[in-house]
């Protein structure tokens, strides 16, 4: 009997190891971006990295389990198109932003510079996004590095945009339209994310537009209110 458990623990070892691996891989983006941000933004701090990491990591219980007790409903049970579309931008566009935001209000940003807040901010959609594709690593899900091109990069744009919802309101300006981007283009991109044909495209096209709108709000956020 301890020969045969013997011999299928040699047998698990290769595939632990590589699901180490793999799962390191996941996160790598995050431990880099940490590492590039520690040493080219003199105004970020690891204790930054830290805490954003931590409520990134923070945000996934309730999401999961708003999730979980929504999905039953009539709303997200049909399956045309448009109804699709809708769950998208509720499902995923406002219950993950949605929390995502509550979790980022702990950030203090009175004594940080909007750059540092930015970036505090893209790290905690950045650990959301790299946890997510870990657990679709490990529900078999392929194409883990085209995940992590992808959807890592939606959740960290997405969180940017809600970080300047905070900066913003929290320097005296009044506007939800960052937020409002946040959900409506998280739930677009996974609208087309879902996609196996040629439509899947249009999902690259909504992130580099999120991208692009990170970069308008940024420059907002960097003038001062009047």
């Amino acid at each position: 009997m301890f020969y045969y458990l013997h011999i299928a623990k040699l047998d698990f070892l290769p595939y632990a190891e590589n699901m180490v691996i793999s799962l390191v891989f996941c996160f790598c983006p995050l431990l880099l971006v940490c590492v590039v941000l520690r040493c080219g933004l003199h105004s970020f701090q690891l204790k930054y990295a830290f805490w954003a990491i931590l409520l990134g990591l923070a945000s996934v219980i309730p999401i999961a389990i708003i999730q979980f007790c929504v999905l039953k409903l009539p709303l997200f049970q049909s399956h045309t198109l448009m109804s699709i579309l809708v769950t998208a931008i509720l499902f995923n566009g406002l219950i993950e932003e949605s929390v995502k935001l509550l979790c980022m209000l702990p950030i203090p940003s009175h004594n940080m510079t909007v750059s540092a807040f930015f970036a505090t901010a893209m790290l905690c959609g950045m650990a959301l996004g790299c946890f997510e594709t870990a657990v679709y690593f490990i529900s078999g899900v392929q194409q883990i590095t085209l995940r992590i091109a992808t959807a890592v990069v939606i959740h960290s744009a997405c969180a940017v945009l809600s970080g300047a919802y905070i900066w913003i309101n929290r320097q005296g300006g009044k506007t939800v339209i960052p937020f409002v981007f946040a959900v409506l283009l998280h739930g677009i991109y996974n609208f087309f994310a879902g996609f196996e044909n040629s439509f899947w495209w249009f999902s690259v096209i909504v992130l580099l537009f999120t991208v692009l709108e990170c970069r308008i709000w940024y420059q907002r956020a960097a003038q001062p209110v009047e």
